[in-house]
């Protein structure tokens, strides 16, 4: 009998144990999440400053945003302009590093959308105050960074040069490839 009542409040304590827990899983996801953030020298002064996404407002069935669906990179030095990002509704910066040569960290950022595995990756660099494109967007697919592609990187060869890896839709089938262009 003594052996029951223990194998039972052993099974009782497990219960509410893994109750406790799952209640902290609940609870740790029902959390906002966290800004994303990076950090770099994106105007050259030699100072890192951060940059993070701020998102527009969706609706309550997350199906459109309320006002327009534009993005900002916002930068925690607010004498660098922010970069807005059209039909954008998520996304997570990447410091790609000096990638030009020229001192300052370049900025990527794949905007999310509602639809579609089909996305432009940018490529941001500040130049005279302002950001432009460093290379024209990137094509990408989802099977590219489901497979950990890098869209972009210094070539190692040429200087002023990037490897661009992209997306493309050749014979019914989705193919990466890549190639070496200038960059801004």
């Amino acid at each position: 009998m003594k052996t029951f009542n223990l194998i039972c409040l052993s099974i009782i304590l497990t219960c509410i144990y893994a109750g406790c827990v799952n209640n902290t899983k609940n609870a740790e996801t029902s959390k906002p999440p966290v800004p994303k953030v990076i950090q770099g020298d994106f105007n050259g002064d030699g100072k890192p400053e951060i940059v993070r996404l701020v998102k527009p407002k969706l609706n309550k069935e997350g199906t459109d945003c309320v006002g327009g669906c534009v993005s900002y990179l916002r930068f925690s030095d607010t004498t660098i302009a922010d970069i807005k990002v059209n039909n954008c509704i998520d996304g997570t910066p990447d410091n790609l590093g000096d990638l030009n040569g020229d001192g300052k960290d370049e900025i990527g950022l794949l905007p999310e959308w509602f639809t579609s595995c089909w996305r432009s990756y940018l490529v941001y660099t500040y130049k005279n105050d302002k950001w432009i494109y460093a290379v024209p967007p990137i094509t990408t697919h989802c099977n590219q960074w489901e497979a950990h592609i890098k869209p972009i990187e210094k070539d190692s060869l040429n200087k002023g040069y990037v490897v661009i890896r992209y997306s493309e839709s050749e014979n019914n089938e989705i193919v990466n490839k890549s190639k070496i262009i200038a960059i801004k």
